[in-house]
């Protein structure tokens, strides 16, 4: 009997020499799995050559059996079993109702994120090669390159971004976009029946190879973003032009589709969407490390200036009603629950309370002062505070563009969410993720080497992994008086992890406790033990610090 360690892959194949004009449509498998009294329902998916599979991801250590379902002879009736054994992973990103604003794994135990953020993407056409519009879409090397980076940095999240490549007059790389059958790559044209099979077997690899260096990636769904925009609708798989199945909005005057996407009755839509996300889910739930992205930039959608559709404006309640429903069909043919997030959000209530909406996926704030960088730390202090209400973890899918080879307010931001109770993300990337064996980003900003900020985020995974029960505590910035900008996370008279990014002045009142002074820089780290009552501390102005304050068990209690 084979042997499968539980959350990873258990795969078995079939093969049909049946006759069938298409594969994705006339034939159905699925495979009922079963251990005791539990029991799963996967679909099973076509793979080319008459080889059709079934993947499991078995969430329970035993005995597990199967049997095939199918409307082909060939494929019905099949029966198999393997042994689920002890895991080698502590498996999927899960949430706690106990500690709801933060992430756990599927064993239980709780898990820091420390996030990329948005995939780095060609988009504005810039001066450099890289930057271009039209530069080459990333290849399956440029995404273990990537990835290896990260990990090898204690990064442990990416969020797909793939629908800016809609900006792109051709496709350059047929594995890489889009999940339908390309038929003429040139011209961007898709044959909508018809699945990608090089584009599912590339996100094979990148998530196997994500999941190896125990990676998160954020898969983009949906494409709905670029629906907004000409230069990405007309290159979009969803436009009919282009073989797909929505028309522009033309009686509105603007050459973009808005109406028809979000309208949740869409026959069209249920019809390719529903299978696009059925066949999605069949190859790739069975990834412990996948997580669900609902679209993209929904915010810029509920909010975009009547200008752009020319006084056709769209509320918000239409566009929550068609994210729910499509979280809706995910969790129907997910059978492991991954957690879904609807894109960037933003600030709507309709949106970020949404059950479908298991975290929240946004950008920053936007309404900042940007002259003045304490106004800028303090809009993003209290985002953390405005968002903790939702009770979910708060992922930043990336900081405003002007950001880009600024490591030292990178750094700060970092801390300032990790203080605040949410994720940062890396600022917006608008260039090719890698060039050669480089991260681009070591081109542009001529670094000699991998940006300094990703040193500085293992530093942070480290420092709180290290002894910080983080998942424990929740913003409480009114805690400490600070002569200048302090963030607190923490657990009243238990435990404190702040940050002062500008130094300065710090008084606490705190029991006995151990005393750790983190240089976010260089990692070093000095410890003592202050007495209880009011604690003080001071920093040279301009130098940022961190501190972790843990009230020490009474004198009898300890060894």
């Amino acid at each position: 009997m084979r042997s499968i360690p539980r959350w990873e892959i258990f795969e078995e194949s079939f093969f049909s020499s049946g006759e069938y004009e298409n594969p994705f449509v006339d034939v159905d498998l699925e495979a009922e799995f079963s251990c005791g009294e539990r029991k799963y329902t996967v679909d099973g998916f076509f793979d080319g050559d008459g080889i059709w599979r079934v993947r499991f991801s078995p969430p329970e250590e035993g005995e597990w059996k199967y049997t095939t379902h199918s409307n082909l002879q060939e494929l019905d009736g099949k029966t198999g079993e393997f042994a689920c054994v002890h895991p080698i992973s502590r498996g999927p990103l899960t949430l706690n109702p106990q500690f709801p604003n933060w992430f756990f794994r599927g064993d239980g135990t709780p898990q820091l994120i420390v996030n990329d953020g948005w995939f780095p993407h060609t988009a504005n056409g810039h001066e450099l090669p890289f930057e271009d519009l039209e530069f080459q879409q990333p290849s399956q090397a440029d995404f273990d390159r990537f990835f290896d980076i990260l990990a090898d940095h204690g990064v442990n999240m990416v969020v797909g971004m793939s629908e800016l490549y809609a900006r792109q007059k051709s496709i350059t790389d047929t594995s890489f976009v889009w999940p339908w059958k390309i038929v003429d790559a040139e011209k961007n044209l898709i044959d909508k029946e018809r699945f990608n099979l090089d584009f599912y077997r590339r996100w094979e690899h990148n998530l196997a190879h994500a999941k190896r260096r125990d990676l998160f990636y954020v898969f983009e769904v949906l494409y709905d973003d670029s629906l907004i925009r000409p230069r990405e609708w007309n290159n979009h798989p969803y436009n009919v032009k282009n073989g797909g199945w929505l028309e522009s909005d033309s009686d509105l005057g603007v050459d973009v589709c808005w109406r028809n996407l979000f309208d949740v009755n869409n026959p069209m839509s249920r019809k390719y969407l529903g299978r696009y996300i059925k066949y999605t889910m069949a190859r790739l739930a069975c990834f412990s490390n996948i997580l669900w992205e609902i679209g993209a930039e929904n915010a810029n959608l509920a909010v975009l200036p009547e200008r752009m559709l020319k006084g056709a404006f769209m509320p918000v309640e239409p566009i929550a009603e068609w994210y729910k429903y499509w979280a809706r069909r995910i969790a129907l043919n997910d059978p492991y629950g991954r957690l879904r997030t609807f894109g960037d959000t933003t600030y709507h209530p309709l949106m970020v309370r949404e059950q479908g909406n298991d975290f929240v996926l946004t950008q920053d704030p936007r309404n900042y002062r940007r002259d003045d960088e304490y106004y800028y730390y303090l809009a993003m202090r209290d985002y953390g505070k405005l968002y903790w209400q939702f009770n979910r973890p708060m992922v930043i899918g990336e900081m405003t563009s002007s950001n880009n080879g600024n490591y030292e307010r990178e750094r700060r931001m970092y801390w300032i969410a990790a203080t605040s109770g949410y994720i940062m993300g890396r600022s917006d990337r608008h260039f090719a993720p890698v060039t050669g064996d480089k991260l681009t980003e070591e081109l542009k900003f001529s670094l000699g080497g991998v940006p300094v900020i990703y040193d500085q985020l293992g530093i942070l995974r480290s420092f709180i992994e290290e002894k910080v029960s983080f998942w424990r505590m929740e913003p409480m910035h009114d805690r400490c008086a600070c002569d200048r900008l302090c963030c607190c996370l923490g657990e009243t008279d238990r435990e404190y992890l702040i940050y002062l990014p500008f130094g300065g002045k710090l008084e606490i009142d705190v029991p006995e406790s151990q005393v750790r002074v983190l240089n976010p820089v260089t990692g070093q780290v000095r410890e003592s033990v202050c007495k209880a009552g009011r604690f003080r501390f001071e920093q040279p102005q301009g130098e940022d610090v961190v501190l972790h304050i843990k009230v020490l068990p009474p004198a009898s209690d300890r060894t």
